[in-house]
């Protein structure tokens, strides 16, 4: 069989993997994720690079992308191609930049992170094994991601915004392993399904496509729903104990473990007194707080980075006594900067007492850091709402566990357990 890179990395990441991706693809989930989109626009802003580029289109009709790319290796006025289909005996798979060097060619590995990863390093390795099998010669490899750094000045002028960082050597070691291993790739697809238990792995870095398929399958409360306790998690399963349930009761050293093992085996929710008494002591008027933020890839506001987080909405219920609750919203649709009016409209909401109530208070604080710094005139009046912020979060760890929550305290696991009527799944829009 012929392997794309893809199923090669799926197989170095869990073989599990694979052997679903070839005999049952039907049930991985399929979506346009944030990260694949933004890849995407990534990797079209950088062929911007590369102005004398060639695209080798997969599927344009009555032409075959890789001997459409053999034509263009042979034609000495091609300085780049993108999309570079190569296959070999065992490989079949697409380089996102070939640039001719010479009598060679550079590989350059366009990514929308920030940084090398150990993971690119497998990703680049199968190209450059499928490109020395094609007879291709390549001289340099090359990883072109976004620099961190870069800041936008506007006028659509972008130097800067991509490093090309070399990684030759990194390749070029790892290579014979990746030879290796494709030669256990058919033994996999034509055993049994491997037995994999879901773990941190199935979600880093990546979610992988078939994780609620793999979770169906497992036992009803994974041990990998144990929190923070991948540790745990692997030494519980190497004993043969998958289920939270099945731990023996001196088997967990962490309180926070031990809790939900206790939890889950009950079957029921337990909340305990002390958040009722800690929220008592809250005076009124109280402020209920939620942000919602963006991150660009490619900056397309003046004076602002890639990936920094830029909030454009704010939704506040205020409660000025226990029978009353309003409710005060900013959103910006303009496509403008909205950092400042949104910063002005929440110290017009928010007063200058009361508690301001928050879920996970580090993003609010820091957001709201951060506009303080970015706007002088405001800032004393926002670094006062940081001195206001009271953080529901802790509340909730101490005092409040369900055995559907799975073992995260995140808003979208703990909402459907206490107000079932609320779930994210009927909110279309919010969905999206």
């Amino acid at each position: 069989m012929r392997f794309s890179k893809t199923k090669v990395l799926a197989a170095l990441k869990c073989e599990k993997q694979l052997f679903l991706s070839v005999h049952h693809p039907e049930l991985a989930e399929k979506s346009d994720s944030p990260a694949s989109v933004t890849g995407q626009v990534v990797e079209e802003h950088a062929r911007r690079e590369f102005p004398d580029g060639v695209i080798v289109e997969r599927n344009k009709p009555n032409q075959d992308p890789f001997e459409f790319t053999r034509q263009l290796l042979q034609d000495d006025k091609v300085g780049t191609i993108f999309e570079a289909g190569i296959e070999c005996d065992d490989l079949a798979l697409f380089v996102d930049v070939l640039q001719r060097n010479g009598d060679g060619w550079d590989v350059i590995e366009i990514k929308a992170a920030t940084q090398v990863k150990e993971e690119f390093i497998d990703d680049v390795a199968v190209q450059a094994l499928a490109l020395s099998q094609a007879g291709v010669e390549v001289k340099h490899y090359y990883l072109m991601h976004i620099n961190n750094d870069f800041v936008y000045l506007g006028n659509h002028d972008y130097t800067g915004l991509f490093v090309r960082e070399e990684i030759t050597d990194q390749v070029l070691h790892h290579v014979p392993f990746i030879e290796q291993y494709l030669g256990q790739l058919n033994t996999i697809i034509a055993g049994a399904q491997p037995e994999r238990h879901i773990g941190s792995y199935c979600k880093n870095p990546y979610l992988c496509s078939f994780y609620r398929y793999c979770e169906s399958q497992d036992a009803e409360y994974p041990v990998a729903w144990l929190p923070n306790g991948w540790r745990a998690a692997q030494t519980l399963i190497a004993q043969g104990i998958y289920d939270i349930r099945d731990i023996p009761a001196d088997a967990l050293n962490s309180e926070t473990h031990q809790w939900v093992r206790s939890v889950t085996l009950s079957g029921e929710p337990e909340l305990l007194s002390g958040a009722k008494h800690i929220l008592d002591t809250l005076p009124y008027p109280r402020y209920y707080l939620d942000f919602e933020c963006i991150q660009f890839a490619i900056p397309v506001w003046e004076n602002t980075r890639p990936y920094v987080q830029l909030p454009f909405q704010w939704s506040c219920h205020v409660q000025k006594d226990p029978e009353s609750l309003e409710h005060e919203a900013f959103l910006d649709t303009s496509g403008s900067d909205p950092r400042y009016q949104f910063a002005k409209s929440l110290l017009e909401v928010c007063g200058e007492t009361g508690p301001i109530i928050v879920y996970n208070q580090s993003f609010e604080k820091r957001i709201i850091r951060e506009l303080a710094e970015t706007f002088p005139d405001l800032s004393n009046r926002l670094l006062a709402l940081n001195e206001r912020v009271f953080d529901l979060l802790p509340v909730a760890k101490k005092n409040y566990y369900h055995p559907d929550m799975k073992g995260s305290w995140s808003i979208k696991k703990i909402l459907p357990c206490l107000v079932p009527e609320l779930s994210y799944s009927d909110l279309e829009n919010v969905q999206d």
